[in-house]
């Protein structure tokens, strides 16, 4: 079975091998049948039949390259063929058949119609030909004149499904050549949809990290008139106002070195509005619950301040990650876990709902998109997949010290 199955395959990765096996046995069998009748029938010089026999069927080896230039060479030969009487003519009949078959599915419009009518047309003539006016059947009992019609009938017959069939298997053959392009170019659309998606929650990020920085930017500017004041009034105070300008100043230089590291863009210009945290989680929670989706919320570790780009993107997941269930999972109940550790924030954001709509579960989709880029942002690890028989579950780890600090 195997060795049958390499070869199966061999000869669809080769088609024009096909092809060739296809004549030689084609050929085998007609000189079998050939050497068959040798000796009583045959009354032409034996290469003359043999050559005839090769022309009438070999040229199928080259049936999808030259589909037309096939079939009017196996049809002269054929004519020539039963012309002397040679006695084989079932399998060059076949050949013919195929020939027209291939014009049909390969060859060139408006030539593959001309040819085959043509070809078509000079076959059931002289066969009309041989059976009424060099066979006389009129001579015999009316049952042979019925015959010699059925056997002219039945040739149009097979001609006129050949015709058919080449046209059907040629249209097939453009569908699937249309559906894969078609398939093709909605892949790259895809791609190209990704991408922008991935662009435009880059700028949204962007946008978020610039609020974050100006807010340490204006507080340090805050900070460094205070100190000024209070330089000559009260000078044990000036390095506690130094130490809070150092340390806002450190935290906007690691904002900006995420953002420069992880942006391929120019940044955009934002007007400054406080930005949510995981200290508006309760509201969120409530906004949820009233919006219909029973959430749970778990917290371990001990609850501490967070860098506020850390802060903001573990808030936007949880976020997004609910309102893709409201979205998509209809009725159920979502768990949010928040874990603190020393290193890192944990979210596990899980719901057992079933996806009730169009959603790409594959990580494709525009929710799916921010979740990863706000992870990528902060060199953490992002998962989201949708669990068999369970709902749909995201895990992230937000790294404390973050990326580039």
């Amino acid at each position: 079975m195997k060795f049958l199955r390499r070869i199966a395959q061999w000869l669809n990765r080769h088609p024009t091998g096909t092809d060739i096996v296809v004549a030689l046995a084609l050929a085998a069998l007609a000189f079998l049948n050939l050497y068959i009748n040798w000796a009583s029938a045959l009354k032409v010089p034996p290469w003359l039949a043999i050559v005839l026999t090769l022309l009438a069927i070999l040229p199928l080896a080259f049936r999808r390259r030259y589909p037309l230039v096939v079939l009017c060479v196996m049809t002269g030969a054929l004519i020539a063929y039963r012309s002397l009487n040679i006695p084989e003519s079932d399998f060059t009949g076949y050949a013919l058949l195929l020939a027209f078959f291939n014009a049909g599915a390969y060859g060139r419009y408006p030539w593959r119609h001309w040819a085959r009518g043509i070809a078509g047309v000079i076959m059931l003539a002289f066969l009309t030909y041989t059976i009424f006016f060099i066979g006389r059947p009129w001579i015999f009992p009316a049952k042979a004149v019925l015959y010699q019609i059925s056997v002219i009938l039945l040739n149009t017959f097979l001609f006129g499904a050949a015709w058919w069939i080449g046209d059907v298997f040629r249209i097939r053959q453009e569908r699937e050549g249309q559906l894969q392009e078609r398939t093709a170019q909605l892949e790259k659309e895809r791609d190209e949809n990704a991408r922008r998606a991935v662009l435009d929650e880059r700028v949204h990020i962007a946008r978020e990290v610039h609020d974050v920085v100006a807010h340490h930017v204006s507080v340090m500017g805050i900070q460094a008139g205070a100190a000024r004041r209070v330089l000559k009034q009260q000078p044990d105070k000036v390095g506690e106002v130094l130490s809070q300008i150092e340390e806002s100043s450190r935290q906007a230089v690691a904002e900006m070195h995420r953002l420069l590291g992880f942006l391929r863009q120019q940044s955009q210009a934002d007007e400054l509005a406080p930005q949510p945290s995981l200290q508006q989680l309760d509201t969120l929670i409530s906004h949820t619950r009233e919006a219909g989706l029973q959430v749970e919320v778990k917290i371990e570790g001990e609850r501490r301040a967070l860098p506020p780009g850390v802060d903001l993107s573990a808030y936007r997941i949880v976020q997004e990650a609910l309102t893709n269930t409201l979205k998509h999972a209809g009725p159920c109940k979502a768990t949010v876990t928040i874990r603190y550790t020393q290193s890192a924030i944990d979210l596990e954001i899980f719901d057992d709902g079933r996806i009730t709509s169009a959603v790409d579960v594959d990580g494709k989709g525009r929710g799916i998109i921010g979740m990863r880029e706000r992870v990528t942002l902060h060199g953490g690890e992002f998962m989201a997949r949708k669990i068999p028989g369970t709902g749909f579950l995201v895990r992230v780890k937000l790294p404390l010290t973050g990326r580039g600090q």
